[in-house]
């Protein structure tokens, strides 16, 4: 028996979009397709049915190359300039003389309910910690003693506009989405291992829309936080600063990004490769500056044992870990996936956010696995019992 998952990237320029199938414990891809995003801007859907037939175009294409067989959940990767991560904790008392299943079932919904915010729709509650009396933080408190739990929880929030637009937009298509995974979640569980969130840690998502990062320590998440920063702010930047035209400046952008540049401009040089770099480097200096300074109000900059970690493709100009480490004070690296090997895909970046969301899938998933494989295996005993009794007579 397969289980075969659909797993999308949305994006504003494009949505990428690939299916995976387990079978027999193997992970294989069945499909792969890219298609363009119609009508959507900086996280907003501008027009529902254009953004419905790109949705719908990817279908059509795995409909022709899967035959008869069917998608059986679909998982979609999401993040928006305008997300919010909203901590919460909520206590109560324990009457018997074990923390149960009940009491941390009762804590999860009371961190549900209230985890509402104006025009905002939470996608993804996460457990940070739980604790017991005040004291002892607990990953998993079953079973014990304490008169009183506490759960601290992040709840993952997007606004409502873009979240109804991408489920009805599935809906229209006849697919319901099995869960929707924000990025800096997703990316945290491919990139960091045990190590790295055991010590101090800073993983910091550089993508087109915003900039997410996570701040980790003893295994727990610290924090986790979103800035919009568009990659178009930095080619309007180059257009201002330059005094040229906004086409020349994205071409620019692409063939000259440095974040520093030790090279000084010979007198020829038609381009001040310097003041370029000035420009794109102040920008990304920013950035790094209002997350030192969430790391000053916890009193943790300068102080992590652990590192700081850029990742997805906008991290990779040249000299922008420099750049990190004159800011951060820290040694700085570029993350790689070392959990995955996917053919193909494993080297694309336009794939890493699908590649992400899969592990995830896969990691918080577990039980849909199993229940398919004892579905499978009841459904041979239950045959065999047919054969025999159908023997007898």
């Amino acid at each position: 028996m397969q289980d075969i998952k659909a797993i999308f990237d949305i994006g504003n320029d494009s949505i990428k979009a690939v299916v995976f199938a387990n079978d027999e414990w193997k992970n294989t891809i069945l499909a792969k397709h890219i298609e363009p995003t119609r009508w959507m801007r900086k996280g907003k859907i501008l027009d529902t049915e254009a953004f419905t037939k790109s949705i719908n175009n990817i279908i059509e294409n795995f409909v022709k190359k899967l035959w008869w067989d069917f998608i059986d959940e679909v998982f979609v990767w999401i993040s928006h300039p305008d997300a919010v991560v909203k901590r919460i904790s909520e206590q109560k008392r324990i009457m018997d003389p074990e923390i149960t299943d009940n009491d941390v079932e009762h804590l999860s919904k009371v961190i549900a309910d209230i985890a509402i915010e104006n025009n905002m729709e939470t996608i993804k509650i996460v457990p940070v910690h739980r604790i017991i009396d005040d004291t002892k933080k607990e990953k998993d408190p079953i079973w014990l003693k304490g008169k009183r739990l506490e759960l601290v929880a992040d709840a993952f929030m997007v606004p409502k506009s873009i979240y109804n637009g991408v489920i009805e937009a599935f809906d229209n298509v006849w697919l319901s989405i099995s869960d929707i995974i924000p990025n800096i979640l997703s990316a945290s569980e491919l990139i960091l291992d045990y190590d790295h969130k055991d010590l101090w840690t800073v993983l910091i998502d550089i993508g087109k829309n915003q900039t997410s990062y996570a701040i980790f320590e003893d295994w727990y998440a610290l924090w986790y936080w979103t800035i919009p920063a568009w990659w178009e702010d930095v080619t309007k930047d180059i257009s201002i600063g330059m005094q040229i035209d906004i086409k020349d400046a994205e071409e620019i952008k692409k063939t000259h990004w440095t974040a520093i540049s030790n090279r000084k401009p010979a007198d020829n040089d038609q381009l001040d490769t310097l003041f370029l770099t000035e420009i794109i480097s102040s920008r990304y200096e920013e950035i790094f500056e209002k997350i030192n300074k969430h790391l000053k109000a916890l009193d943790r900059d300068w102080r992590l044992p652990g590192w700081v970690i850029l990742i997805w493709w906008w991290a990779k100009m040249p000299n922008l870990d420099l750049l990190a480490k004159d800011v951060f004070k820290l040694a700085t690296f570029y993350g790689k996936d070392t959990q995955l090997n996917l053919w193909d895909i494993s080297n694309n970046i336009q794939f890493t956010n699908v590649l992400w969301t899969f592990v995830w899938s896969n990691k918080y998933q577990d039980w849909r696995k199993w229940w398919a494989w004892f579905g499978k295996g009841i459904k041979q005993i239950w045959w065999k019992i047919w054969d025999f009794f159908k023997n007898l007579f």
